[in-house]
């Protein structure tokens, strides 16, 4: 237990807050802030490599990574009669591509940032939490289908699967703990890197038309 203690007991997957930050360009009657609440479950991102197999002689087969590639978070929603939530989202789509001209908008009128940050269980000041990972470039890639049904009386859920540039982690001191940076420069992969510096920012300038 001594050992235990010294890392500061365990974690608890339900002690957690969501902000989300959409782009200033962004035109919604919902405020990011007033959908936060109704956030049921998130995931923190993973850390996959790309692989390619490398063989010798025809039998003997290696997998080698060459690439870091950021796999899109989830994140689920409980539905409100109001539909504020999904309504928040739908919009955020709409400014991605209108629906009207069906041109794409500008990479960086698009993006936003998520920060998902965990609490000790007895912690109430969310200004400190013991993790936190905040999500740069970020943007909705899928809303979720909602299955409606006579025989079922279950709440109204669905998922938003968010794609992102890169992430940084920070620790309860504040101090950044891991920092992985995995953006696109000029339409390229970027490099993939763990570092205590904060990242310079890609470059990356996405097509699309007014």
């Amino acid at each position: 237990m001594s050992k235990l203690d010294g890392k500061g007991s365990y974690a608890k997957s339900n002690r957690f807050t969501v902000e989300i930050i959409a782009p200033t360009t962004l035109v919604s009657s919902v405020q990011a802030s007033s959908i936060e609440f109704l956030i049921k479950t998130v995931s923190f991102p993973a850390r996959t490599f790309g692989t390619t197999t490398y063989r010798s002689g025809g039998k003997f087969g290696l997998d080698v990574p060459y690439e870091m590639t950021e796999e899109p978070i989830s994140i689920s929603f409980l539905g409100t009669n109001d539909w504020s939530a999904r309504s928040f989202w739908n919009d955020w789509i709409s400014h991605i591509q209108s629906t009207n001209s069906y041109n794409m908008n500008y990479y960086r009128e698009f993006i936003g940032t998520v920060k998902i940050s965990v609490y000790n269980e007895t912690e109430q000041d969310t200004t400190s939490p013991t993790h936190q990972v905040t999500l740069h470039e970020a943007w909705p890639k899928t809303i979720s289908a909602i299955e409606l049904g006579w025989e079922s009386t279950e709440l109204v859920d669905f998922e938003v699967d968010v794609a992102y540039s890169w992430w940084t982690a920070t620790g309860s001191n504040g101090t950044p703990s891991t920092e992985l940076r995995h953006g696109e420069e000029h339409g390229g992969r970027g490099r993939s890197r763990t570092t205590n510096r904060t990242p310079h920012r890609p470059t990356f300038r996405g097509r699309g038309g007014r």
